[in-house]
């Protein structure tokens, strides 16, 4: 799957999740109201997977408990995620039709560190991406901060496994 390569989308969007990452988790609903906002303004979104251990099964799994409605790619070998530059989940990656990098960074400000959180959020950083450049307007902060739990080095994982 080439998900850069879609005949139909605008714009394309992955948001790097996991299935045990309790910041990720607790963006479900917004990305659900996200996707059913943007997706008819031509938004494509992705939720990826980066990490390798991670079965299909566990993800369709997840995918279910959470209700998402977009469809999943799974990143074992990280290659969405050095095309993005994300290092945490969540962390959105929002993508022109020709491939250029348009916002990355958190979905918005709730989450001020690993386990502090605030009620509601003030910025909603990829709300206002979205609606920038599905208004033909240039993305208000294309780079912002994502908080969140750390998608591991691969390199680091494929030594540990040489390793034992």
């Amino acid at each position: 799957v080439h998900p850069l390569r879609s005949p139909t989308a605008r714009f394309l969007l992955f948001l790097f999740t996991r299935t045990d990452c309790p910041i990720s988790n607790r963006y479900a609903p917004e990305v659900r109201r996200l996707v059913e906002r943007f997706e008819p303004l031509g938004v494509e979104f992705f939720l990826v997977y980066p990490d390798a251990y991670q079965s299909a099964t566990t993800i369709r799994e997840h995918l279910a408990s959470f209700e998402y409605t977009c469809p999943a790619l799974r990143d074992p070998r990280h290659d969405l995620v050095r095309l993005a530059g994300a290092t945490v989940t969540p962390e959105a990656a929002l993508f022109g039709r020709e491939g250029t990098l348009l916002y990355r960074g958190r979905i918005d400000d709730r989450f001020t560190d690993f386990g502090k959180a605030r009620l509601h959020a003030d910025s909603r950083d990829l709300e206002a991406a979205l609606v920038a450049v599905t208004t033909n307007k240039p993305v208000p902060a294309p780079r912002t901060p994502a908080v969140g739990c750390f998608i591991s080095d691969l390199s680091a994982e494929n030594q540990e496994s040489t390793d034992l």
